[in-house]
């Protein structure tokens, strides 16, 4: 692929212009650490109709919505006539893992519960203690236990009280066995809430059993729960001033969707969107099958992998603490464009984490040539943040002080290209106060800044490399607005192919804004609030959001009914499968369906035989009903499980749980001190659940239970070694 390859490609089959469909355009919203983007997509073909980019205007009266709104207002006014013509509003963020990354965080207050004989055990381990985030940062907690058994509004607003007191600002609730019972973490929630203090429950984010990595979950849930409401409203008021009368939808780090009331309960799973958002470009527009994914901020980067076209997802982990959080593999570096170099005694000690941005400071190689020639240039150092060492390094002419950035030193080096968008003054000069601080030349001051972040950037995409075995021939795709100031330098460490595509520094927000589905259905509802009628809406709103080309996996869908019409309401939201070429998928037949299956399992499609059909998925198997391999399809022919197992059940209701239990307790190895469980994966209507965290078998069945009491048919139950 050449570097200037093409980054939007109509889907296979488009329309001619005499028979295009009406217009409907996605708008895609990023706001990340240093700038906000918003961009126009045309849903159909895929065209890329506007774009603007501004600074994020964190330290402004309003906050980011002042720039959400300015590039909405821009992109609107570009649009003209057409902005009647917006579907809806996909929006990724990276504040909360920019929050992280900086300790930026709130103090959590953790509400343990148990009773009776696990009153002891749960009190431990709901106990976490402070939570390392960042080199100096950490999140704080304070604990109180509450027991179950005598659980009253009094204890609960006791226990609250004194978690205010000891300087908390927003809660986590996490109780044992809360997966089958969360009544009385939900109690303690809406209590917290009624105090003004955000609040959140360990099982809103796992319905895993694991009480400490539940609660780890909800404390670093909590910890962004104050600084997302605050996103979530000024973008809602940013769109309405805008006049956009759209849905807003907001992407996930595991590349699905959610809604806005769900962002606000869970802005942890947020972690991640942006790359995320830069892997769904990478996959959507480019086609990859092998690469590095590398996506160049200003206050940090993200390097991703696609492997045989398809991103790698994982359970993420906060200075080795696991968390039921699933977001894309990325390693994120505190190494970026806006990086700052701290400075040792006569050398550059670290480049980042703190940012221009961080530090309220303007990039030296963005002002004219005459104001920074102006006068005599003095270095100067600072504390980006309070609490940070006054050792970042950073210029003065006349009043104005000016940042040192790496994109300053590309620029200053004249590496950056003409057309770029990191693009800014090459004044060497501008090093020549930093030279004599190191007692170089100002072109090797510049060089060491930008190497101090290339060479972390670069560590991390080796590192990544090296764990999913990708060779050298393995391509870099480039995103971000500093793409052009690291990205180069990183691909020649590397030895890798660079690929560069149109537009880096937006095509993240392309990414977001083609990612994400929703559809909605409504129904009345004569009898009132009819729990048949919500499911039969439910359902078809999730067959619409699946045949608009949202993967089934993703599919999430909320209901209400609406006493004063007399309907009921549901909105399905979803994500394309996150694989080269998901976005031009339609849904395909069943002998497609079969020859897709048989490409995932490396056979041909005559071996497959059907096993179940549900609403959503087809099973095929390739053996005997012994050991045999398995695919599951979706209806536009994506594989979402393909592997070998050991034991295929098919039933339902209590006949199939009395038979997973049994085979269960067949495959369980007893090791003595403990028990070796078998993977098992249950297909259950428009669900594939994942009962791989249990650690007891009747954990297993118990999560099997609650799954088929919410589905009529026939269900799968597939042992997994």
């Amino acid at each position: 692929m050449s570097p200037d390859a093409a980054v939007l490609v109509p889907p296979e089959g488009a329309h001619a212009a005499e028979s295009a469909p009406p217009l409907v355009l996605r708008v895609g919203v990023d706001v990340g650490g240093t700038f906000t983007k918003a961009v126009a997509v045309e849903a159909a073909s895929h065209e890329l109709r506007a774009h603007q980019v501004v600074p994020t205007t964190h330290g402004a009266g309003g906050g980011v919505t002042e720039g959400v709104a300015e590039a909405l207002r821009r992109l609107l006014a570009d649009l003209g006539e057409d902005r009647g013509a917006v579907g809806y509003v996909a929006f990724s963020t990276t504040q909360a893992m920019n929050a992280l990354l900086e300790g930026d965080v709130a103090a959590v207050g953790i509400v343990g519960i148990g009773a009776g004989g696990e009153l002891r055990a749960a009190g431990r381990r709901t106990r976490i203690g402070s939570v390392k985030l960042a080199a100096g940062r950490e999140l704080h907690t304070e604990h109180e236990l509450l027991d179950g058994a005598h659980l009253d509004d009094a204890a609960i607003g006791a226990a609250l009280g004194r978690l205010r007191e000891r300087g908390c600002e927003a809660i986590a609730v996490s109780g044992a066995y809360s997966v089958d019972d969360p009544e009385q973490e939900l109690r303690v929630a809406a209590a917290a809430r009624g105090l003004g203090m955000p609040a959140c429950c360990g099982h809103e984010l796992s319905g895993a059993y694991g009480l400490e990595t539940r609660t780890v979950s909800a404390a670093i849930n909590a910890a962004v729960l104050p600084i997302v409401e605050l996103t979530a409203g000024v973008v809602e008021r940013a769109l309405d001033e805008a006049g956009i009368d759209a849905p807003l939808l907001v992407l996930r780090g595991d590349g699905g969707a959610m809604s806005t009331a769900s962002f606000r309960r869970r802005p942890s799973f947020t972690v991640g969107s942006g790359p995320a958002a830069g892997v769904a470009a990478a996959l959507h527009q480019l086609g990859v099958a092998d690469a590095i994914v590398l996506e160049c901020g200003g206050t940090s980067s993200n390097v991703s992998i696609v492997r045989r076209g398809r991103p790698v997802l994982r359970s993420i982990r906060v200075m080795g603490r696991p968390t039921a959080i699933r977001s894309v593999d990325s390693w994120v570096v505190g190494a970026a464009g806006g990086s700052m170099a701290r400075l040792g005694r006569r050398r550059v000690a670290e480049v980042g984490p703190r940012s221009a941005h961080v530090a309220g400071l303007p990039y030296a190689c963005f002002a004219s040539r005459e104001e920074l020639l102006s006068g005599e240039l003095r270095l100067d150092v600072c504390a980006p943040r309070q609490g940070d060492p006054a050792e970042y390094a950073c210029v003065v002419v006349g009043e104005r002080r000016f940042a040192l950035t790496a994109t300053c030193a590309a620029n200053a080096l004249d590496l950056v290209p003409k057309n770029a968008h990191a693009r800014g003054e090459a004044v060497l000069a501008a090093f020549a106060p930093l030279g004599r601080r190191l007692r170089m030349a100002p072109e090797d001051a510049a060089r060491a800044l930008l190497d101090g972040a290339v060479e972390k950037v670069a560590a991390a995409a080796a590192e990544a490399r090296r764990c999913h075995g990708l060779g050298p021939e393995a391509p870099l795709v480039a995103l971000g607005g500093a793409a052009d100031v690291l990205a180069p330098e990183v691909a020649r460490r590397l030895g890798a192919d660079l690929v560069r595509p149109q537009h880096p520094e937006i095509l993240s927000s392309i990414g977001a804004a083609l990612s994400l589905v929703r559809t909605e259905v409504v129904r009345t509802a004569t009898a009132g609030c009819d729990p048949a009628a919500k499911l039969d809406a439910a359902r078809e709103a999730e067959r619409e959001c699946v045949a608009s080309g949202a993967s089934p996996a993703t599919v999430a869908t909320e209901t209400s009914y609406e006493a004063a019409e007399g309907v009921v309401r549901a909105v399905a939201t979803g994500a394309v499968e996150l694989a080269a070429g998901a976005t031009s998928r339609r849904p395909v037949g069943l002998e497609r369906r079969r020859q897709a299956g048989a490409a995932a399992l490396g056979t041909d499609a005559e071996r497959l035989s059907l096993v179940a059909e549900s609403e959503l998925y087809v099973v095929y198997r390739a053996g005997e009903n012994g050991t045999c391999e398995v695919a599951v399809v979706d209806p536009l022919g994506g594989v979402p499980l393909a592997e070998r197992a050991k034991g295929l059940l098919v039933g339902e209701g209590a006949d199939l749980l009395a038979r997973l239990g049994s085979a269960v307790e067949d495959a369980t190895v007893n090791l003595g001190v403990a028990s070796m469980l078998p993977r098992v994966m249950l297909i259950c209507g428009p669900r594939i659940v994942d009962l791989s965290d249990a650690r007891q078998p009747e954990e297993i069945l118990s999560a099997a239970e609650r799954a088929l009491n919410d589905h009529d048919g026939p269900a799968v139950a597939m042992l997994v070694g």
